[in-house]
């Protein structure tokens, strides 16, 4: 349990899971299957896109933009201001990681897509 609740928010992940079943047994009481399953589907893509933010941020993606020579800068000055060409390809050759935030969104949101798919059977 330990190894768990270092790489995602465990307690918030279980509270939102816990929301999405009680909507899920509300659809047997009587409310509309369909409006519940829906919500549940577009929560569920909402949190999958907030995944991909979260890992897009952190993909370096702006590293090493090439800066030109400005207007009355010499040689000297360009040379020492310009990029390592060797750090950016260390920092774009990183492999890609999610933090617990976009782990915890992506265990949300796989859950509640699982569950609007039960609803709608």
């Amino acid at each position: 349990m330990e190894r768990f609740k270092g790489k995602y928010y465990f307690k918030s992940t279980l509270a939102i899971q816990i929301i999405g079943l009680l909507l899920a047994i509300v659809v047997f009481i009587g409310v509309d299957k369909i409006l519940i399953s829906n919500i549940l589907f577009m929560a569920g893509l909402a949190a999958i896109c907030l995944t991909i933010i979260d890992v897009l941020l952190g993909a370096h993606l702006l590293a090493g933009w090439f800066k030109h020579k400005k207007k009355g800068e010499t040689d000297d000055e360009y040379q020492q201001a310009k990029i390592n060409i060797r750090e950016v390809g260390r920092v774009k050759n990183q492999p890609i990681r999610a933090s617990k935030f976009g782990k915890s969104t992506l265990i949300i949101g796989i859950t509640y897509i699982i569950l609007s798919i039960i609803i709608t059977f």
